[in-house]
């Protein structure tokens, strides 16, 4: 029995905000298409596609195989960049969580483009944009430190340059281990770069697990391998990853306004179609300095 974090997938999370004890948020019996998508530079879309669930914030034992009933495996999927549309292909992929994904090989992502997403299933159909950055960011270096309560563990800290005279939104994700495909949300590594000096740090923190509760550690044993994925986004996903975080950093106060408030720019549905414009690098967590893309 497997059991995960929920990082860059919000679907519990999302389906427990919009059924939480709040009766005049949504009713318990509504249905509601929960989308995460993503279109990289260079990279080709990914969307998953499931339904809201039957869940609380406050139950800690939600495993992999309670999404299987609620994942949307016939849905008709589609991206267009305003001049070729391309239909998803979905198909399992357990590398993913849920371990179905719509994908398609034929459409990428380019710097400065906007991405229209379209799904349509049971005769509903919701609609997203997204438009991908036209820089990367700009990093100087990825230094690993020996974490300052135990020498087993690395903290990372990336420092990044924002561009001049450019309004820019920043967001961290990592994987850990080798094969890893999906990457997962760091802790609270959402920037905006309008409010930092022109270099600026991001601690990259393991994000907070609701499913493993024997994996509480916010940095990564040494020798772990790392991929590290620092992106630039537009305004719209920056509010979305930030609402998200916010939810993270005050998850304890179940009754907040703040658990009813993460964004969404999907229209008739849940969740969040991004594009990124993403810096990567991999190393093992050691002390050490990594060189950036600051050349």
């Amino acid at each position: 029995m497997r059991v995960f974090r929920l990082h860059i997938i919000l679907t519990v999370f999302l389906a427990a905000m919009m059924l939480s004890c709040e009766d005049d948020f949504l009713p318990q019996d509504q249905d509601v298409i929960i989308v995460e998508g993503w279109i990289d530079e260079g990279g080709f879309p990914v969307v998953i596609v499931t339904r809201s669930l039957p869940v609380r914030l406050r139950d800690d034992a939600v495993q992999l195989e309670d999404l299987s009933d609620y994942v949307v495996k016939l849905a008709r999927v589609t991206v267009s960049d305003g001049v070729n549309s391309v239909i998803l292909t979905g198909h399992r992929d357990s590398r993913y969580v849920p371990g179905y994904v719509y994908t398609s090989s034929y459409l990428r992502g380019e710097a400065g483009k906007t991405y229209t997403l379209t799904v349509r299933s049971g005769g509903r159909s919701v609609t997203a944009e997204t438009t991908i950055p036209q820089y990367s960011p700009t990093v100087d270096s990825v230094v690993c430190r020996h974490a300052p309560s135990d020498t087993s563990m690395c903290e990372v800290t990336a420092y990044v340059r924002r561009h001049s005279g450019t309004d820019e939104y920043f967001k961290s994700f990592y994987q850990e281990g080798a094969g890893q495909v999906q990457y997962l949300s760091s802790f609270l590594g959402v920037v905006d770069g309008s409010l930092t000096d022109s270099l600026f740090t991001m601690p990259v923190i393991k994000g907070v697990s609701d499913y493993n509760k024997d994996d509480d550690s916010r940095f990564f044993a040494n020798d772990t391998l790392v991929r590290l994925k620092i992106s630039a986004m537009d305004d719209i996903s920056y509010e979305i990853w930030r609402s998200y975080e916010d939810n993270n950093r005050f998850r304890s106060m179940f009754l907040s306004s703040s658990v009813r408030d993460v964004a969404t720019n999907i229209e008739g549905g849940r969740g969040y179609w991004c594009g990124f414009n993403s810096f990567f690098i991999d190393f093992k967590a050691a002390p050490g300095t990594y060189p950036g893309n600051n050349l």
